[in-house]
């Protein structure tokens, strides 16, 4: 397993076949790759064939001094049969030698050297796996066959740095190669070198048997160590407070504003003063926070013990903070307090019935003219088709978005299209009357198109409850109106929402794509998230009916990085199916996000991201609208659990 958000990508050959491939640590004992497989006679020759697949590994048990690491995988756990396979492995390591053993099904114990141990738990590990099947494979076709082989290899570290020496044995003996097509395989056997140079590239090389030779690259590398970020704040300057200062709500908030901090609704009661902080989604909430005070601090009398915030964004807020304005001035000023004893002495209060006093807590008001513009590269490739290989498509998005009038919201957005290779649809895919985005290359002939423009209302009616309502073009493919609930406590790592969509279809031959050529459809799904603390994971979950009337569940795990980045990879099933030239059906849908912020680079405007998708294009079953405001994304700064990660931020 690689360290929890390496990003790996990779290639490698042995004929007949060759190997491209994207994968991801999506969480320390999870690993999800998506892979095209190849099948050719030379590699400098056409593919003959395409095996697309997803492939997974997960570790059930970590090495120790005693015990051996114990992994299962599954090859093409949703793909082409053809390369399906699974196994469980046990790898331990002792001094400069690393042993690897184990059984595997499919291709990984074609060479049948016992029966299958599980026929004795159920019947349907005993179904014959045919490799030339083009249904997809899935999870009923996992760990079934009437027998299973052994597999085992021996990794020796050298003194030379990076350099290795492994032996292997395999059992895949190429059944469905030697009844189809008489390819003759090499021995089991199989040694080589592998050389990894600063845990950054690998590369082996290796003879297969006597008359076959099998090499590899890889590169990795963790999102959270790119320099990509966000833009950040300035260093903040040397606190000074004002003596004698009068309460000037005017300079706070200009004072604020050069640093990007937006500060509203600023009241004084007694001894505490109220504000409303409009949190942005390129930092983190506490550092905002801990900038604001700044601000409040130098400009208010001496009377003012306590400074209530109460946090907003896109007109949805959280509970209130209260700080304690001395600790604030000791951890800025001397360094005499700390972040944790701020955190001691704050609270997150709803209402004053909650805190049994008898101060009044001024009602959060709506935040008008918060504007923001940005623009966002946005790639995506596909290594799922078996038709064409691989696809891309790459375009810029120009976005803008504000809050102009009693709490409304609005953005628009304009993509332009840049390049493409997805001619070779038309070429492969079966025409179907009602598309849902398998016309995708229609929509690419337009250099310029409108990808949103929208108008919306978001309402919380307490801190854990949010709604929001929006109309107008919601994303590239659909224009309607709809809107979602959520309800996501404090200081609870589940939540609960629900969204429905009335949307037609957008006319890919009209100007900008603003045209109507469908009727519309009621989509709608049940929500739900959960953060896993362990692995600062999310796992999110959608079910209810897609946008071509089928019906299905979703589940997706999120992770991301201080530094802004955002790492995700999804699944979906329908109970519908799509069909291939070859005759293949497919119902599942799956794809990997990885997002880097680049505001930091100069010039460049804040909140601006490189997104890349790796998914199949054109699809049309699992698909839902993806409007450009989501209330799980809103209120993400909102939470305890996100104030409590990045508390430490407030004094920096």
């Amino acid at each position: 397993m690689d360290d929890v958000g390496t990003v790996r990508i990779g290639t490698s050959a042995l004929s007949p076949y060759m190997h491209g491939y994207i994968g991801v640590q999506i969480a320390e004992p999870l690993y999800i790759n998506i892979r095209q497989t190849s099948q050719t006679s030379n590699i400098l020759k056409d593919s003959e064939k395409l095996y697309p697949g997803l492939d997974l590994k997960l570790r059930l048990l970590k090495e120790t001094a005693t015990r051996p690491e114990i992994s299962v995988g599954i090859q093409a756990a949703i793909g082409h049969k053809k390369m399906s396979g699974e196994y469980i492995a046990l790898s331990k390591r002792y001094n400069n030698f690393d042993l690897t053993t184990g059984i595997g099904w499919g291709r990984f114990g074609s060479a049948a050297h016992l029966d299958n141990p599980l026929k004795t738990i159920s019947q349907n590990f005993t179904n014959e796996r045919d490799y030339n099947d083009e249904d997809t494979n899935s999870p009923s076709n996992w760990f079934s066959g009437d027998s299973v082989g052994f597999f085992a290899g021996l990794e020796y570290f050298t003194p030379y740095d990076g350099l290795s020496l492994k032996l292997d044995y395999g059992a895949d003996n190429y059944a469905s190669e030697k009844s189809t097509t008489g390819y003759s395989p090499a021995s089991p056997w199989g040694v080589g070198l592998s050389y990894t140079y600063s845990n950054f590239a690998n590369i082996n090389i290796a003879a297969q048997g006597a008359d076959k030779i099998i090499a590899s690259l890889s590169l990795k590398s963790k999102p959270s160590k790119w320099p990509l970020t966000h833009k950040k704040y300035k260093d903040p300057l040397p606190y000074k407070k004002q003596q004698g200062k009068q309460h000037d709500i005017e300079e706070i908030q200009l004072s604020a504003q050069k640093e990007g901090i937006k500060l509203k609704n600023i009241t004084t009661s007694d001894k505490t003063l109220f504000a409303t902080l409009s949190t942005q989604e390129i930092s983190h909430a506490p550092k905002q926070i801990g900038r604001a005070l700044r601000h409040i601090n130098a400009h208010i009398p001496d009377n003012i013990e306590e400074i209530n915030i109460t946090p907003v964004h896109s007109n949805i807020y959280g509970r209130t903070i209260k700080i304690i304005r001395s600790d604030v001035e000791k951890a800025v000023s001397n360094n005499s307090s700390s972040p944790q004893e701020i955190w001691k002495n704050a609270d997150f209060i709803v209402s004053d019935k909650e805190k049994n006093n008898t101060q009044t807590i001024p009602p959060t008001k709506w935040i008008n003219n918060d504007n923001s513009f940005k623009i966002n590269l946005e790639n995506q490739i596909s290594l799922s088709e078996k038709e064409t290989g691989a696809l891309y498509r790459s375009s810029a998005i120009i976005e803008t978005s504000s809050t102009p009038f009693l709490g409304f919201l609005t953005g628009t957005a304009m993509r332009i299209n840049l390049s493409n290779n997805l001619d070779d649809i038309e070429k492969f895919r079966i025409p179907v009357t009602n598309p849902v985005r398998s016309d995708v290359n229609a929509f690419t002939d337009n250099r310029a198109s409108l990808e949103y423009a929208y108008i919306g209302y978001a309402h919380s009616f307490s801190p854990d409850l949010h709604t929001l309502i929006m109309a107008g073009y919601l994303e590239e493919f659909y224009n309607g109106y709809g809107g979602e609930i959520l309800y996501r406590p404090f200081s609870s790592r589940l939540a609960l929402g629900a969204e429905i969509w009335n949307a037609a279809r957008r006319d890919p031959y009209t100007a900008l794509n603003l045209g109507l050529n469908s009727e519309n459809i009621i989509t709608g799904h049940i929500n739900g998230w959960y953060d896993f603390p362990e692995q600062d994971l999310t796992l999110s979950a959608k079910a209810g009916r897609f946008l071509a009337g089928d019906l299905g569940v979703s589940l997706a795990l999120e992770k991301i990085f201080n530094n802004g980045a955002k790492l995700s990879s999804s699944i979906t099933l329908s109970n519908y199916a799509e069909q291939d030239i070859f005759g293949s059906q497919a119902s599942v849908y799956h794809s990997m996000n990885l997002s880097l912020p680049f505001g930091s680079i100069p010039y460049a405007p804040t909140g601006s991201e490189l997104k890349t998708k790796i998914a199949p294009f054109g699809r049309d079953i699992g698909q839902h609208i993806n409007p450009p405001l989501k209330l799980f994304e809103l209120s993400e700064n909102l939470t305890l659990d996100h104030m409590a990660k990045h508390w430490t931020e407030i004094v920096d």
